[in-house]
Parts: C-alpha cells; sequence; structure tokens
C-alpha cells in the first residue's frame, strides 16, 4: 500500500492545497519476493480511480479514518484520491474557491500526469457523503460521460445557503440525463436527520422514471458509522465497473 500526501500549487484556489492519493503497490511479502530492480519502472498495469468528497467540517483525512476504504482499494486494485474540499460544497465560488475546477481539472490533469499507473483508459469513479455525496451527484451529473459511475452516501439535496439558479439544481441535472443510463448508487439511513428530504427526492427520481433511486438502511443515522458500513455494499456495487 503507498498513501501519499500532495502539497501542490492550485489556479483553481490561487494558493497551495492538499490531497491524499491512494495508489497499490506490493505488499511486504511481494516486496521481499521481488526480483526485479526496477519493478515499478517496467511494470505496465493501469488502475481504475476513485475520488473521494468528504462532508461538511471535514477534511481529506475523513475516509481513511472513518472506514476500511484503503484496505478495500488495496484488495480490488484500484487507485484512490481523497480531496479537501473544505466546507465549499465542491462548486465554484469564486474567485479564489472555484472548487468545482479544481476537481475536474487540476486534481485529474495533475493526477494522470504524474502518475503513469493512472489512465484515462480505466474507469473513473466519484464518491461523497453529506456534503461529499451532493458534490459527488453534482459532478457526476454535470460530467455524465466522463465518470464510470457515482457513490452518493447520505448526500444533501441542495447547498445551504447557495443560490440553486446560478448553479443548477439536482433536479435539474438529472432531468438533463434523463434516457441516459446512470449509474449511482445512492443510499440514506431511515433515521437520518435529511430522511424526509431523501424520501421526496426519491419519489422525484422515480417518478420521472431516471433509473436511479435510494437503498433506505434501517435503524441507520447520519454518521461515519453508517457510511463505515456501507463502504463495503460499494465495492460490491462497483465491481462490475472496475476493469
Amino acid at each position: 500500500m503507498a498513501l501519499l500526501t500532495v502539497d501542490f500549487h492550485t489556479k483553481s484556489l490561487a494558493r497551495r492545497t492538499r490531497m491524499d492519493v491512494f495508489l497499490p503497490s506490493l505488499n511486504l511479502g511481494g516486496c521481499l519476493k521481488n526480483q526485479d530492480p526496477e519493478y515499478y519502472q517496467n511494470k505496465e498495469e493501469t488502475y481504475p480511480l476513485i475520488i473521494f468528497l468528504h462532508g461538511f467540517g471535514d477534511n481529506e483525512k475523513a475516509w481513511q479514518m472513518n472506514t476500511q476504504v484503503l484496505k478495500l482499494c488495496e484488495d480490488n486494485k484500484i487507485a484512490a484520491c481523497f480531496i479537501n474540499g473544505e466546507n465549499k460544497w465542491y462548486l465554484n465560488l469564486g474567485p479564489i474557491d472555484n472548487y468545482y475546477s479544481l476537481v475536474e481539472e487540476e486534481v485529474l490533469d495533475f493526477l494522470y500526469g504524474n502518475f503513469s499507473c493512472l489512465s484515462k483508459k480505466k474507469p473513473l469513479v466519484i464518491a461523497g457523503v453529506s456534503m461529499g455525496g451532493y458534490g459527488a451527484l453534482y459532478h457526476y451529473l454535470k460530467n455524465v460521460d466522463k465518470y464510470a459511475a457515482c457513490v452518493a452516501l447520505s448526500p444533501a439535496i441542495r447547498p445551504d445557503r447557495l443560490d440553486e439558479s446560478e448553479i443548477g439544481t439536482l433536479k435539474d441535472l438529472f432531468l438533463s440525463n434523463k434516457g441516459k443510463e446512470l449509474n449511482v448508487y445512492l443510499s440514506v439511513g431511515e433515521s437520518d436527520f435529511i430522511i424526509e428530504s431523501s424520501k421526496e427526492f426519491n419519489e422525484f427520481l422515480v417518478g420521472n422514471d431516471l433509473g436511479v433511486e435510494y437503498k433506505f438502511i434501517p435503524n441507520r443515522d447520519h454518521s461515519w458509522y453508517t457510511w463505515a458500513q456501507e463502504v463495503f455494499e460499494v465495492f460490491k456495487y462497483l465491481e462490475n465497473i472496475k476493469n
């Protein structure tokens, strides 16, 4: 397992920011058995990539600290990027808080440009919880042809205190993709404080025949306890699209 902290300058934010990057690599046993002194230089294998978005009040460490996501990525030979989105909803809030551009342009350019084990020919997935769930849906629906799938766990349905007339609602974005095959894993706990808005949104999805609907989880709330369990189901869902 290789886990790197990347500290880099960004045009979108006009400052330095950080992200963590996980890359499949030899474990100790593999290192001890390896006979090729230029193993990584000679290796031609490439990996799918998942971009993980945290929720409000968290940072790029949240998924790693609260779930088994690194072990699951290692077992499934999937690369991962954990972005620090602060509390900015992964949107372009300008002039130096353009987090939508950060994700869609700079982060992907940096990763594909600097790591030969990542290839655009492999599936790209975006995943998030809560605020990050909103961000994952927003980015996916704006770029359906780019992403192989979206994972939104207990997603917020709209950004707090922001004018959606300028950015578009999730409902508008879903309708703009009607007729397309959407790969979205969408779940929420039945004890979550956003359950009523989630049920209303699910009625919209089903009523408009968008091919996406919620998974409602009994006895689960809006917490990492819920999402830590769900991440195992997420990787089962992704098994069909990772190659």
